[in-house]
């Protein structure tokens, strides 16, 4: 059995490496304040040429791991499954943050222009935002400026996703797959008199966010215990599962869904849950348990300093406290 697992790792190793080499090479990149998006490429599959060894199980093992690689979801699983996260915490050795938001750049090709001042934003976060989309031909199909809430999915599905972890002034230029451009895609994209298999171009910038109430790399914490072969949770998106907060400082459970017996249902960006809920839920796999670090003032919602989980109370804004979400369900 470890030789079989050696060799799927070295199959996932190999992919890695000519990931890697391929982005070796040198890209060149036009302003976002250009009018239209460079004709950007979707990027095609890399199709590996391995050729298994050892007995029966490990050759099919092996073929099994080369086919799942050919997959979209299979490439940008294993490119992600060994991000490291923020900082490891004292005295242990690295730790991991297995489906991180480099899943979600993956997923729509992001890349991003300019520092920005004010945020990052969080699902749930009101942004005004300046938008361009774009068919592959550098068509212009859509330039507005709208705002609207992250999570209500507003102009495209994929697009609320995009613009989590901007910052005021930043912009970002993405690729918006066909199952994330509507919220039904064949219906609404034949009833435009657009394809529904079509890729689309986004040239986004946050312009206005609201409110200044950020989730801050330096006082949250995520950790994950299972790596799970599963598309990541993203704005708007609708997850049941367990939640459970722990004061740190005296270990005292105050929060627990489990034994109240009513799970959590909500969709990504719901006000009326703490923010630190839709922020820790983004780009995570539904399976295993998160564990998120992070401090009283992140337990309040977007809307108020309460939430639905304590409305008649405010946590200690600088003590820190332990969320842990668990148990999800499979939503279809």
């Amino acid at each position: 059995m470890h030789k079989t697992l050696s060799l799927m790792i070295a199959a996932a190793i190999l992919y890695m490496v000519v990931q890697l080499q391929k982005e070796k090479e040198p890209e060149k990149t036009i302003p976002v304040e250009a009018a239209s998006l460079p004709a950007t490429e979707i990027a095609k599959p890399t199709t590996l040429e391995i050729s298994p060894q050892g007995n029966f199980l490990e050759k099919t093992l092996s073929k099994v791991l080369i086919n799942v690689l050919k997959t979209e979801d299979g490439r940008l699983f294993f490119e992600n499954i060994l991000q490291p996260s923020n900082t490891p915490l004292a005295g242990s050795d690295q730790s991991y943050k297995i489906n991180n938001v480099n899943f979600i750049n993956s997923m729509f090709k992001i890349n991003s222009f300019g520092q920005g001042t004010i945020g990052p934003a969080s699902c749930g976060h009101i942004v005004k935002v300046h938008y361009q989309i774009l068919s592959l031909n550098n068509i212009t199909m859509d330039d507005q400026i709208k705002t609207f809430t992250l999570g209500s999915r507003t102009i495209m599905p994929g697009i609320d996703s995009v613009i989590v972890g901007m910052k005021i002034g930043e912009t970002r230029q993405a690729i918006i797959p066909p199952k994330y451009a509507y919220l039904n895609v064949k219906e609404n994209a034949l009833s435009s008199g657009l394809d529904p298999e079509s890729y689309y171009k986004v040239n986004v910038t946050l312009q206005e966010l609201l409110p200044h109430n950020f989730a801050k790399d330096d006082e949250v914490k995520i950790f994950d215990d299972e790596i799970t072969y599963k598309i990541p949770l993203l704005c708007g998106d609708k997850a049941v599962f367990d939640a459970k907060i722990i004061k740190l400082s005296s270990g005292t459970t105050i929060y627990n869904s489990a034994t109240s017996g009513a799970k959590i249902n909500m969709n990504i960006g719901d006000l009326r849950y703490p923010m630190i809920f839709s922020h820790s839920l983004f780009g995570k796999i539904p399976g295993g348990t998160r564990t998120v670090i992070a401090k009283g003032k992140n337990f309040a919602s977007l809307a108020n300093k309460v939430s639905i989980i304590f409305p008649k109370e405010q946590l200690p804004s600088d003590e820190y406290f332990m969320l842990e979400l668990s148990n999800f369900e499979n939503i279809e």
